[in-house]
């Protein structure tokens, strides 16, 4: 006979569901990073800024303050790490609970993203600008993605080395992850540029039509008497 003791009552569903909604998501987002080993929370900060996070960033303020809140949940430990020459340190690690809550925060139903994209908002306008203004700042646009995917491609070799792993890993090690959303935002920044040289094109076809329609005609060659 199967037991039915995996299964969880409406009310545990609905206190899971409870407790989900007062973590914020950069709160997941670190437990995350703890599910993959202790770190501080200086750590943890350079992991969440640019150029090492593509997919939550926040302050470092931030961050000490959510540590805190997980740590007054249950979720995290500390311990307290004592330096002679440099200031003490707390280094952080993930609960059995904490863990827990991570587990029934990535298998909950996921929530529709909000769609921000500046750069597209700008695309909406560009006809307040001439051509050529437009175009000058497609391009700038398109050098700046270059700049963030060498930056990326860094963050590639970078992560490997540090966490000693080869990518891309099996899609069971705890690192897969980080590779999938390194290779995420590398993708999404060169589906980007296939978008921006598009625009480029057509604001090139229409400032080399300007100036066919602004050349002066040819005079017609004078008939040679014979």
């Amino acid at each position: 006979m199967r037991s039915n003791s995996s299964k969880r009552t409406a009310s545990q569903v609905s206190e899971a569901r409870k407790a989900r909604q007062k973590i914020p998501i950069i709160g997941y987002t670190l437990m995350g990073r703890l599910a993959q080993g202790d770190q501080t929370g200086y750590e943890l900060s350079l992991m969440m800024g640019p150029p090492r996070n593509f997919m939550w960033e926040a302050k470092h303020s931030q961050i000490y303050t959510v540590l805190a809140a997980l740590a007054s949940a249950g979720y995290v430990t500390f311990s307290q790490v004592i330096q002679d020459s440099r200031p003490n340190k707390k280094v952080y690690t993930l609960t059995d609970q904490g863990k827990a809550a991570l587990r029934d925060w990535v298998l909950h139903s996921p929530t529709p993203e909000p769609h921000r994209h500046e750069f597209a908002m700008k695309v909406a306008s560009l006809w307040t600008l001439s051509p050529a203004e437009a175009l000058e700042v497609v391009r700038a646009q398109i050098a700046m993605t270059y700049t963030e995917i060498g930056m990326i491609d860094d963050h590639y070799e970078e992560a490997q080395r540090r966490n000693q792993v080869s990518f891309p890993p099996p899609v069971t090690d705890r690192y897969f992850g980080l590779y999938a959303t390194v290779k995420y935002a590398r993708d999404i920044k060169m589906c980007a540029i296939e978008w921006y040289e598009w625009i480029a094109e057509q604001l090139v076809a229409e400032l080399n039509g300007q100036e066919g329609k602004t050349a002066k005609p040819a005079r017609p060659a004078k008939s040679s008497r014979s």
